[in-house]
């Protein structure tokens, strides 16, 4: 099959500008405050050397834009690219995993998406990125290259066929679906840790015009106040704080806004999104782990999220954290969805739970250097410093906490792993998919008869591990003898 060199809509040249725009962004600012501030002949000097640094700029997109062509030979998706330097890229047909698609404002704008095409074994990257086309175009490519029953029709035969497969599909099965609703899309804003990332966000902004924003006038002026007013103080941290956790709140509803599940064959179809609308499609054959995970907020209402780790880079950048498939559900929600969605794997109730002679260990590596930490903060600052012995009863409750989490089961094929960090997380992988198991004992763990156990899945372009410290050493000879088929002696 033979598909024509095809050039990309110029709408890439503005997703091109913008892309190196925003790399520069903080050079950018500080670049125009200075020519600002400085006036005169200098004010010329640099808003030229603005306008040469746009229009060089611009010219270099426009010719990444005319240099870049790809088109589809001989069951290959080819790319010929590069201005200074001609490069060519050929992607063989059967690596190819997923098709990709998102819509960012530009191409909203002008009706296209972004086509992403991920591979076998792929990276954190996606192997190659379509910035702009149409959305008749994207869907031409995904019939070509990843139908491949269909790679040697016509386009229009492509077309015909594929759309009487889905209307047939649609005809005989019911496909199920997943939605999440704005209630709970709040709900899962407000119990984020996203207020975290927000505030370093604010902090590495604010440190990038220290050198414009006269901060020692401003705590000169009001050291005062500062200094006589507790509630002013308070009144501002609480202000900063609830600014940030309203911000995080807003970036989840966009990001996750309309977010939808359909199981659709063999692949799960997840859109997401309300400014940039991404479709992400994952065949079941490349999950190689789900996880249940619940932080501290959601945990006493009962509620989870469930993500999907995924061989390969599927979506990009968010492959190094696996990929969201459920937000927001109910624990006893759990089980049914899985049976709809991943019928492959399945929650089961853990049957070995941590014997209690491991819970001194998850005590002492907690408790006593909070101890530490908390004696020297009250020898340090008297007599308030007294208050930080808080933190020892905070890692008595998280001790007890992961001890509690801590367990494990088997059930046929599926291994299920529980522990806790900060956050509880229920990990099941099957047998085929756990890339490497051992269990390690220290000289403290064999006077106590206790191991960790560690299993390891691909993810992205390493591993990825689920570690459960201090089970019984007998558990952990039978983890590996399920997994090795081979007896394993315990001294």
């Amino acid at each position: 099959m033979m598909y024509e060199r095809t050039r990309l809509h110029p709408a890439s040249i503005v997703v091109t500008v913008l892309k190196h725009l925003r790399e520069f962004f903080f050079p950018l600012i500080i670049f125009v405050v200075v020519g600002f501030r400085d006036g005169g002949i200098f004010s010329f000097i640099f808003y030229g050397a603005l306008l040469v640094l746009v229009t060089a700029l611009i010219g270099y997109s426009v010719a990444v834009w005319y240099r870049f062509y790809y088109w589809i030979e001989e069951e290959e998706l080819r790319i010929e690219s590069g201005v200074f330097v001609k490069k060519r890229r050929f992607i063989p047909q059967e690596r190819i995993q997923t098709i990709d698609t998102s819509e960012g404002i530009i191409q909203r704008i002008f009706g296209l998406v972004k086509v992403q095409v991920e591979t076998a074994g792929g990276g954190t990257e996606a192997e190659a990125v379509l910035s702009a086309v149409t959305k008749d175009e994207a869907q031409r490519l995904r019939n070509a290259l990843l139908y491949k029953e269909a790679s040697v029709l016509s386009e229009v035969e492509q077309d015909t066929m594929i759309d009487e497969r889905i209307i047939s599909k649609e005809k005989d099965e019911v496909r199920p679906t997943y939605t999440i609703s704005w209630k709970y899309l709040f709900v899962v804003g407000t119990t984020s840790g996203g207020i975290g990332v927000v505030l370093s966000a604010v902090v590495a902004f604010a440190s990038q015009f220290d050198q414009f924003i006269p901060y020692e006038d401003v705590v000169d002026r009001f050291g005062l106040v500062l200094q006589t007013s507790v509630y002013f103080i308070a009144s501002i941290v609480f202000l900063v704080l609830l600014l940030s956790w309203l911000i995080s709140i807003a970036m989840t509803m966009f990001k996750y806004g309309n977010f939808t599940v359909v199981k659709q064959g063999d692949e799960l179809l997840i859109s997401r999104g309300i400014i940039e609308k991404r479709q992400l499609t994952i065949p079941l054959a490349r999950i190689q782990a789900i996880r249940i995970s619940q932080n501290l907020l959601r945990q006493p209402f009962g509620l989870a999220t469930v993500y999907v780790e995924i061989a390969g880079g599927a979506g990009g950048k968010e492959a190094d954290f696996a990929t969201i498939l459920f937000p927001l559900v109910k624990m006893k929600e759990i089980k049914r969805l899985m049976k709809e969605f991943t019928p492959a794997y399945s929650m089961q109730q853990l049957t070995h739970v941590l014997p209690k002679r491991s819970l001194i260990r998850y005590m002492l590596r907690l408790v006593v250097p909070a101890i530490l930490v908390s004696s020297t903060v009250t020898y340090l600052f008297q007599p308030y410093g007294s208050f930080s012995f808080i933190l020892v009863g905070i890692a008595i409750a998280l001790a007890y906490g992961q001890f509690k989490a801590g367990g494990w089961d088997i059930t046929g094929s599926q291994l299920q792993l529980s522990y806790r960090f900060v956050n509880k997380n229920i990990v099941m992988i099957h047998k085929k998919r756990v890339q490497s198991f051992e269990w390690k004992e220290s000289r403290f763990q064999r006077r106590q008869a206790l191991q960790t156990i560690n299993a390891a899945i691909k993810s992205s372009i390493s591993s990825k591990n689920f570690r459960v410290a201090d089970v019984e050493r007998q558990d952990g000879h039978e983890i590996f003898n399920w997994y090795t088929h081979q007896k394993s002696k315990i001294n």
